[in-house]
């Protein structure tokens, strides 16, 4: 079995890679920061949320309490609030699994079972969490996290946290990882494996992956912020980069247009976090 210093040792190097990778078109690095959050938010929400996945990975607690934990300890180390909502969405469920893990291929089967077990009392610490710090949400149905009847509606109908995923995962990329068993997690993490095989350098590999994912997958966060249109240029522009553009342009652009592809980082955070406890090393 994974020791649990090492899981949540790989939940916090994940978040820390992920935001030292530069260019990372769109999103704060150690190259740029943003009016609202910096560079060193970043790497301070990395290392409080530490003690948190190492409980995830200790012992059996309800998921939605450590995301609620998770989202606190993270505002409790830096100000800017909202630094890595998604992230921990994944990284949590990933280091309760990897609690009973001892192979990734384990991991997956854990993973699937994890997100089953979940409760409408968790449902209840996720929505409390978004009042944790600000989180943008686009929600289109009854459950909105910003009403809070919708705390009455999950009580009265006794629906789990993956029951509220369902209900958000057309319009939310880590509400469908929860419901499709973490793919896109699992094939990023397939990716940096490959990237580094062709022998790519570890901040060249994040890039390509945090691309590559970003031209298959349209952004939620950014669909959100400005619409499904400007998700789909933005992911075309970013197949386009790969190909034959240059990244550093690209990123510019973004920035300049203050178009943030958050959702993209998340799911590299998450298969970084894979690689790194398949037994990664660099």
């Amino acid at each position: 079995m994974y020791d649990p210093d090492f899981i949540a040792g790989c939940a916090e190097l994940a978040m820390l890679l992920e935001v030292s990778a530069t260019p990372k078109p769109g999103n704060v690095d150690r190259t740029h920061d943003f009016e609202d959050v910096t560079y060193e938010h970043f790497l301070a929400s990395s290392v409080g949320t530490f003690p948190v996945f190492k409980k995830a990975a200790s012992a059996r607690h309800r998921i939605g309490g450590l995301i609620l934990d998770a989202v606190q300890a993270s505002a409790t180390w830096q100000s800017a609030g909202n630094c890595h909502f998604g992230a921990i969405l994944l990284l949590i469920p990933l280091c309760a699994a990897a609690r009973k893990s001892s192979t990734i291929s384990q991991l997956k089967t854990n993973l699937v079972s994890v997100v089953k077990q979940t409760s409408s009392a968790d449902a209840i610490q996720f929505y409390k969490s978004f009042r944790s710090v600000h989180v943008r949400v686009g929600e289109h149905h009854y459950l909105d996290v910003n009403d809070a009847s919708s705390l009455q509606a999950i009580q009265q109908q006794n629906l789990t946290l993956l029951d509220v995923m369902q209900i958000s995962s057309p319009n939310d990329t880590i509400a469908k990882e929860w419901t499709e068993g973490f793919p896109r997690t699992f094939y990023g993490a397939e990716l940096m494996t490959h990237y580094v095989e062709l022998g790519f350098s570890v901040k060249n590999s994040i890039v390509h992956l945090f691309l590559q994912l970003l031209s298959e997958f349209p952004d939620t966060l950014i669909a959100k912020k400005f619409s499904t249109d400007v998700a789909l240029e933005v992911s075309a522009k970013a197949a386009h980069v790969l190909k034959e553009g240059d990244a550093d342009e690209f990123d510019k652009e973004l920035v300049a247009r203050h178009i943030n592809p958050g959702t993209t980082a998340d799911l590299v955070i998450g298969s970084l976090f894979v690689v790194l406890l398949g037994g990664f090393r660099y």
